[in-house]
């Protein structure tokens, strides 16, 4: 009998303007504050706090709230009158789980160990029942490794330094035009909850010039068609890229292939993450809207076809800045450009590679620059 297939299902904190200056200023970014739960571990991460257990170590589950903001705003909160610890972003809702044997967490020598715990997740209902899933599944003797690769301010310094070296040999095409116009479909439309729920940062939300920016390649005597090199994609988006300067962590969604309403988070080693929800999936596309937070507001399509020679990936983007101070560093300085372009010629690298091909031709970088 083959082992039960070990599912592991991430849940987004819950976003609250109100509140999210608090969280940054202890670091809990979107990359950085999420819970994961699979029959084998129960996983919360905040910011530089963690908490692992097994989900058959929670003796009860409950959905609470509302909070007083001042006693959940900032890093994770130790009770005084049960040593219970909360990790929370929002005021409103969340979910409380007791546990047979107290956990560490906010201790990093284990002197204090928790009974309890809240978690302010984006989606306590779904939580709940994914965490009680779990506890009733039976567990695999091994379970794959979870963790996420993480960008480092070194690696990120030797990526630009390769960047910078490399891209005398792209191809680089820029123009002005008069109109910059998003596709049709920037998630408003998509009947799916966990998108509604994504606080999105559409096209319009942005300010400054808008851009369109276009990055295709061919892997030329690929072994896969275009198709079936998707599909891998969108299943391997984590593991695709750079590490070192912006891998993609999947903060939202479920083990395989992708789905309308996952999340991912570019994590940069840096100022800066992007954190962006799936808003449509096909067998050769998926589209992607920036979330709040990441350095710009628009759409981003990948799409794969099948052409002469091999299979193709075309990276469009449409977008502005997130705010002033991002289209200054994006506009006039162009760093935010050069890291963006770092991060998408890797993903037209790896495509190639994971197409089992050899580019047909250097990188075409194409930018369209429509003013305010």
């Amino acid at each position: 009998m083959s082992p039960p297939e070990q599912v592991e299902e991430t849940f987004p904190f819950a976003t609250d303007r109100r509140l999210r200056r608090w969280s940054r200023c202890f670091l809990v970014h979107p990359e950085t504050a999420y819970v994961r739960v699979s029959p084998a571990r129960l996983t919360v991460m905040f910011g530089r706090w963690s908490l692992t257990t097994t989900p058959a170590n929670v003796a009860s589950v409950d959905i609470t709230g509302p909070y007083r903001w001042w006693k959940v705003a900032g890093p994770p909160r130790l009770s005084l009158a049960d040593r219970g610890i909360t990790f929370a972003t929002t005021a409103e809702r969340g979910v409380c789980l007791t546990f047979h044997r107290p956990v560490q967490a906010i201790d990093p020598f284990g002197l204090v160990r928790h009974p309890a715990m809240t978690v302010t997740v984006e989606d306590p209902d779904a939580f709940v029942a994914a965490l009680r899933r779990a506890m009733s599944a039976p567990v695999a003797e091994s379970t794959p490794s979870t963790s996420h690769p993480q960008a480092t301010p070194l690696g990120t310094a030797r990526a630009l330094g390769r960047w910078m070296r490399r891209r005398s040999t792209l191809t680089f095409v820029r123009r002005d035009v008069a109109h910059v116009e998003p596709p049709l479909g920037d998630g408003a439309e998509v009947d799916d909850p966990a998108v509604r729920r994504a606080p999105v940062q559409r096209f319009d939300d942005g300010v400054g010039p808008a851009f369109h920016r276009t990055y295709r390649v061919v892997a030329e005597g690929s072994t896969m068609s275009a198709g079936e090199a998707m599909t891998r994609m969108q299943t391997d988006l984590p593991w695709m890229g750079d590490h070192s300067v912006a891998p993609f962590n999947r903060v939202a969604g479920r083990t395989g292939r992708m789905r309308v309403g996952d999340r991912y988070v570019v994590a940069l080693a840096g100022p800066w993450s992007g954190p962006v929800v799936v808003v449509e999936v096909s067998p050769t596309h998926f589209r992607l809207m920036t979330l709040d937070g990441h350095p710009e507001a628009g759409v981003i399509d990948m799409v794969a076809a099948d052409v002469d020679g091999g299979a193709q990936l075309t990276i469009e983007s449409w977008a502005r800045s997130g705010d002033h101070v991002l289209r200054v560093l994006y506009d006039n300085v162009r760093l935010a450009e050069q890291l963006q372009s770092v991060v998408w010629v890797e993903m037209c690298d790896e495509f190639v590679r994971l197409a089992g091909g050899r580019p047909q031709a250097p990188v075409e970088v194409i930018t369209e620059r429509a003013p305010a």
